[in-house]
């Protein structure tokens, strides 16, 4: 949450009549709305994801609304909806805020959105690192923005170098394979999505591909890379849900891109006294999040398998499955 900070830092400056609106754009990452709102004590105004939001934001914009900045992530954690980043920075431009997407989940090896925004956010403590011994977080701007000058000084005149030099070395040296590791991950995550899918106790998988709103991923995507490492589940019933989770033998916490598979019941981690809330823009009490890891695919498939076998037995149902994924 590092680059977040830091930019929320730089809005307050920019705001200088502190009475101007944080949009955010879409369900994001509980903890970016929380550094927002409750750290810096910014107004957020919350929108959807859906092209319906968008042009509500649109009418809100025209109607007077006075936005300081937008902040959205691209795809969004943890449903993987893509917004149109296009159409966003036109508002942005005619509109006069500063328009931040957060890249973390798809990476810069996947897609190339700088030119799409004023600054991308990504937290360096996730698939940048990937081994899970360091923290840190980048903030990239577009030398196109018209706000990129002013950026630039008002990062450079808040900079305070705390980060510990040894920090420093781990982080570099976890990241040297960063674009390899990246592709090996999308490409577990594509066939794990492959498998999760039409399985009779799965609701719906949430993945870039094969999303409403892939068109609008394709358009950013680089070319020949993938669709990232993130993962959400929604099981037909709360109990096909928890026996997955707990028969998926991998590690369990709410981080994500790290070099091992790591799964979590998302909703009870971030949202567990506002389920209802969540429940309203579709992250259900029981989503499983999944993020995928760079293990063997063979060893994943298994895994995956074993716990679908035991979500298939909590559904009820004897029907015989075939994993079409590849051999089990």
């Amino acid at each position: 949450m590092s680059s977040i900070s830091h930019t929320a830092e730089t809005i307050q400056h920019l705001n200088t009549n502190g009475k101007a609106t944080v949009a955010i754009f879409g369900f994001l990452y509980v903890d970016t709305f929380k550094v927002l709102s409750k750290i810096y004590g910014l107004n957020c105004k919350l929108y959807g994801a859906t092209p319906s939001d968008l042009d509500t934001l649109e009418a809100d914009l025209a109607d007077g609304l006075q936005l300081s900045s937008l902040f959205t992530e691209f795809p969004g954690n943890p449903l993987l909806g893509s917004v149109d980043l296009e159409r966003l920075q036109k508002l942005s431009i005619d509109h006069h805020f500063l328009f931040v997407v957060d890249d973390t989940v798809a990476t810069s090896v996947n897609v190339g959105i700088v030119s799409y925004c004023d600054v991308v956010c990504t937290s360096l403590t996730k698939m940048f690192s990937g081994s899970c011994n360091v923290m840190g977080g980048s903030v990239a701007l577009n030398p196109q923005s018209r706000l990129s000058s002013t950026m630039k000084q008002l990062l450079k005149d808040g900079f305070c170098d705390t980060y510990f030099p040894l920090d420093a070395i781990v982080m570099e040296k976890n990241s040297a394979d960063f674009e390899q590791r990246v592709i090996t991950a999308s490409e577990n995550a594509e066939r794990t999505v492959k498998i999760l899918r039409n399985h009779p106790s799965i609701e719906q998988v949430y993945y870039p591909e094969g999303n409403p709103t892939q068109n609008i991923y394709e358009k950013y995507k680089r070319p020949g890379k993938g669709y990232g490492y993130l993962l959400s589940i929604r099981f037909k019933t709360p109990e096909a849900a928890i026996a997955f989770h707990d028969a998926l033998d991998v590690a369990k916490g709410p981080s994500l891109g790290t070099n091992f598979t790591l799964c979590c019941a998302y909703t009870l981690f971030a949202h567990f006294s506002e389920l209802d809330w969540a429940a309203k823009y579709g992250v259900v009490e029981h989503l499983v999040r999944i993020s995928v890891g760079i293990e063997s695919q063979e060893a994943l498939d298994k895994l995956v398998k074993t716990a679908l076998d035991a979500a298939l037995h909590a559904l009820g149902t004897r029907e015989e499955f075939s994993y079409m994924a590849g051999k089990l």
